[in-house]
Parts: C-alpha cells; structure tokens; sequence
C-alpha cells in the first residue's frame, strides 16, 4: 500500500491531537471535544463539500487510500476537531482581544492551506485563494459566538 504524501494528513491530526492531549486538563477535556467535534469536524466536512464540489472553489489532492468520497481526507476533519479543541480552550476572555484572536486563527487557518498547496495536497481554486480568509474569518467567528452563547465564558 502507497501512502505517499496523504500522510501528511495522518501527522497533522497527530500533532494537533497530540498538543490537545498535553494543553487541556483531563477533567475539562470532554467539553473541548464534543465543541471540537460539532465545529471542527463536522464544521470541516460542511465547509469543504460547499466550497469543494458545491461551489468548485477549493480541491484536496492526493488523499490516497484516506479519500473521502474524493472530497476530504478522513483526517482532515480530526484535525479540525483538535484545532477548534485549542481554539476553544485559548478564547479570551476579554472581548479587545477576542476579535484579533478569531483573525488570527482565521488567519493560521489560511496559512495551513497554503502549505497544504505547496505540498500539492491542497487548493484553492481561481481567485478564491485571495478571499478564503473571510470563510475562515466566518467559520471561528460563528463558532465562537456559539459557544459564549452558550455560556462557558463571559467575555469583560
């Protein structure tokens, strides 16, 4: 079995999985994954069936024998999972730092994709590379929304 570059899907949900197993406290880590899961993963799959064979705006490639259905990588979305499970548990606590906070992950979002793209396992599509931020902006903004609304932070 060739696993080539799609391993590289494998070693990001390792490594994000791994930083959220060593940052976030054991008794809290249940709350962080079911967020984790509901915007990250599943959000994850939403996000690149729209935007990938909906809307034709971005591609994952060589996904080899970890393809799924030949829109995502079945790691992708775990990855996602354990970086909206950081997300989450980093959110300030002040609303000053609260909108640079969601740029910037927005923004790491963005760049992750454009190194997916270099290694030729990710693209973005057309003119869509320029705008891809504000997908990012809205998905942590709308997560993050959610979860102050649902009470696990009061933002000063």
């Amino acid at each position: 079995m060739e696993l080539g570059k799609s391993i590289i899907f494998l070693l990001k949900a390792l490594f994000f999985g791994l930083a959220t197993v060593l940052i976030i406290p054991r008794d809290v880590y249940k709350r962080y994954f079911l967020y984790g899961f509901m915007f990250g993963a599943i959000g994850d799959i939403i996000v690149a069936t729209l935007l990938g064979p909906v809307l034709h705006l971005i591609q994952y490639k060589n996904m080899g024998v970890f393809g799924l259905f030949g829109i995502v990588s079945f790691w992708t979305p775990i990855a996602w999972m354990f970086a909206f499970m950081l997300f989450f548990y980093f959110l300030p606590m002040r609303r000053i730092f609260l909108y640079p906070y969601i740029i910037g992950f927005a923004i790491f979002g963005y760049f992750l994709g454009i190194v997916l793209q270099q290694l030729d396992l990710y693209e973005y599509i057309g003119n869509y590379l320029y705008f891809a931020p504000i997908t990012f902006i809205i998905w942590f903004s709308i997560s993050a929304w959610v979860y102050l609304r649902n009470g696990h932070i009061q933002l000063k």
